[in-house]
This record gives C-alpha cells, sequence and structure tokens, in this order.
C-alpha cells in the first residue's frame, strides 16, 4: 500500500514538471498567433487604404479628397496620425516616380497627366501588442515593425 502512494506521488510529480515545461511554450505560441495575427489585420487595411487613395487619385480628386479618402479607409489602425503618406507619379513605364503628385493651380483636380502612373504609398509602425516580447524579431525597433504598402494606378 505504501509503495503505490508513492508511485502516485511521483507520477504526479512528473505531470507537474512536464506541465512546467510546456506551458511556456504553449504562452509563447499563443502570444505569436496574437501579434501575427494583428501584424496582418494591419497590413491589409494598410494596402485597402492606399489602394483607395490611388483608385480616387486615379480619377484626378484633389489631394485633400485623396488623403482623407486614406485616412477614411484606415480608421482601424491605431496612432493613425502616424502614417506617412507619399504620392507621386510617373509618365514613362513606371520604373521611377520621379514627381510628386500635386493639384493645379486651381486646386479643383490633382496635376498627374492622362495616362501616366499614380502611385500611393503608405508606412505606417505597427506597435507590438506583446510589447518586447518579439522585439527580437527582424526589422522590430522600439517596439515596432514598419508596415508598407504601395498601390499603382493609371489615371485615364
Amino acid at each position: 500500500m505504501e509503495r503505490l502512494r508513492a508511485n502516485n506521488r511521483r507520477r504526479r510529480g512528473a505531470a507537474l514538471v512536464e506541465f512546467a515545461l510546456i506551458v511556456p511554450l504553449l504562452i509563447f505560441l499563443l502570444l505569436g498567433i496574437i501579434e501575427f495575427g494583428i501584424m496582418v489585420m494591419h497590413q491589409l487595411t494598410l494596402e485597402q487604404a492606399a489602394r483607395e487613395g490611388s483608385r480616387i487619385a486615379a480619377v484626378r480628386n484633389p489631394l485633400a479628397d485623396i488623403t482623407q479618402r486614406i485616412t477614411n479607409s484606415a480608421l482601424t489602425l491605431p496612432n493613425q496620425q502616424e502614417m506617412q503618406i507619399i504620392m507621386s507619379y510617373s509618365t514613362d513605364n513606371g520604373q521611377t516616380f520621379p514627381y510628386t503628385l500635386g493639384d493645379t493651380s486651381a486646386g479643383e483636380v490633382n496635376d498627374a497627366p492622362p495616362g501616366s502612373l499614380i502611385q500611393v504609398s503608405l508606412d505606417w509602425p505597427h506597435h507590438l501588442v506583446t510589447g518586447s516580447f518579439f522585439s527580437w524579431l527582424t526589422g522590430a525597433e522600439n517596439n515596432t515593425i514598419p508596415l508598407h504598402a504601395k498601390v499603382v494606378m493609371r489615371r485615364e
């Protein structure tokens, strides 16, 4: 009888040790899944905002309307004021985008000529939800990972 009790205690102790070894791995996986899921959601939001901005720029809307459409499309991004918006256009094959998109002198439309390629580029720092837990990831600085979205559309 005494031997059975000792054997049960050893089994419970082994199960406790196994549990203590597995829990940190499970927590690491769970936090990774949460962080990756939120980062992908933010990346998709950023891409959708760039697509909306490029689409509305391609139909010659002024810069204020383009910027407003981009910010409205990215409402779910926290710290939205940290988003950098770069709008440019190319009149050749789109290898480079040397011209900054602006408004005409009247301010009613943007100044991209017909047939040009308009590029809307957005940069936004994703603040790690898990804090410094994943700060060792490539590209992470100050508990942020930079996200980038770029969309090109032809102006008709």
